[in-house]
């Protein structure tokens, strides 16, 4: 009608089998555009829990040295306070053998 031309069923399976070919063609592009990307997100993944586990080693090792002083230094103080307690104690029983003098038996107390 109005000098379109009707396809035949032979031209019409052709067009329908080039569109179905481009699709496909655009699919396996899609596919490995995809695959592409996920390896590139793969590896960047990996380069980044690489970094972490560097990061965590070296916080790690400094916190490792952080509380190696640290629990050095207790360990000094906790000895400093023994020494000092028993300073105290040696003090304590100084006095104590110098009260025991001056009450003594037979002697007048105030």
């Amino acid at each position: 009608m109005f000098g379109r031309r009707t396809p035949s069923l032979k031209e019409l399976i052709r067009l329908q089998h080039e569109e179905l070919r481009l699709w496909d063609e655009e699919a396996r592009r899609r596919r490995e555009e995809d695959r592409l990307q996920h390896e590139k997100w793969m590896a960047e993944s990996r380069q980044a829990i690489e970094e972490n586990r560097e990061f965590n080693r070296e916080i790690l090792l400094r916190n490792e040295k952080v509380y190696t002083s640290v629990l050095a230094r207790l360990e000094k103080l906790g000895e400093e306070m023994e020494e000092g307690r028993l300073q105290i104690r040696a003090n304590t029983e100084a006095v104590l053998r110098l009260l025991d003098r001056f009450d003594e038996p037979g002697e007048a107390t105030a």
